[in-house]
């Protein structure tokens, strides 16, 4: 059902997926609609087919969730599903279900290529290695370096027990 059809109390959906932070999915009803003055999208290549451009009617709604109004803003009224930037929005579970879903394949796609990328950091870095001598050789410090603080915390937590059981063996017990 495009966004022209929805009506006062219909189901309205909001789904929210901005980089680095936990997509949400939002679910609401519908408040208010209002018709937008026409918008004209001009084609490309102007023709006796299709004129100058498409008339569009853009939508702008109120929507409340939990409670809460929130406006959506100028939306196209004659298409199901409408996204700005990070965000989406919809009257239709099924064609939210559809973006829900595009989400999660681009998510598992991702997933997938990590091995790879893993891959190719190691092994980009070993090709660094063999193509620059000094590169090598800052490499090698940063793991000498790393080895030594290693060994630091681990001589640093035996002192510890050693000199904890000292205290426990030379300190008067009370009876």
């Amino acid at each position: 059902m495009d966004f022209n059809s929805l009506g006062q109390g219909s189901p309205f959906y909001i789904l929210t997926k901005h980089e680095g932070q936990k997509p949400t999915l939002e679910v609401g009803t519908i408040k208010e609609k209002v018709l937008q003055q026409p918008q004209y999208q001009f084609q490309a290549v102007p023709t006796a087919m299709n004129g100058m451009g498409v008339q569009q009617q853009l939508v702008r709604m109120v929507v409340t969730i939990g409670g809460s109004d929130r406006v959506v803003p100028d939306i196209p009224g004659n298409v199901e599903i409408a996204a700005k930037g990070d965000i989406t929005y919809s009257g239709s579970p099924q064609a939210m279900m559809q973006a829900v879903d595009a989400m999660m394949q681009t998510s598992k796609a991702e997933l997938e290529r990590e091995g790879y990328n893993k891959m190719v950091l190691g092994e980009g870095e070993r090709f660094m290695e063999t193509l620059n001598p000094r590169y090598a050789e800052e490499k090698q410090r940063d793991r000498t370096i790393k080895s030594l603080e290693e060994r630091q915390a681990a001589t640093d937590s035996k002192l510890d027990t050693i000199i904890s059981k000292l205290n426990e063996l030379f300190t008067p017990s009370k009876k």
